[in-house]
């Protein structure tokens, strides 16, 4: 029978699970649709765990706190900068690094 720390670390490492498994198609996939659809859930992914380090800290913490802002913010901005980027492929590219950062830091913020 699992209890309540068991079923947070299956949680933690279906996250982790998830986090390297949409990164690795972030850049490995061919396919333009297919890299989109994968920065997309790469972006939701990063500010979903930014929220939950913001829960997880409860506003005492303050660095963890800042972190969790700024790594939602720079998601949103990667968001922003791909709707701008109209095609170009370089920006596209700087947007799919700047989501990646921003989703391995909010992991780090909610785990740490």
């Amino acid at each position: 029978m699992l209890n309540s720390l068991d079923l947070l670390v299956i949680v933690f490492m279906g996250l982790i699970a998830l986090t390297l498994f949409s990164l690795a198609l972030l850049f490995f996939l061919r396919n333009k649709k297919a890299k989109k659809v994968f920065f997309y859930i790469t972006i939701a992914l990063a500010v979903y765990l930014s929220t939950v380090a913001f829960r997880i800290s409860s506003g005492l913490f303050f660095v963890q706190t800042v972190l969790s802002f700024v790594t939602a913010g720079a998601a949103i901005a990667a968001l922003v900068l791909e709707r701008v980027s109209k095609g170009n492929e370089k920006l596209f590219l700087l947007a799919r690094i700047i989501s990646s950062c921003a989703l391995i830091l909010a992991l780090l913020n909610a785990i740490l």
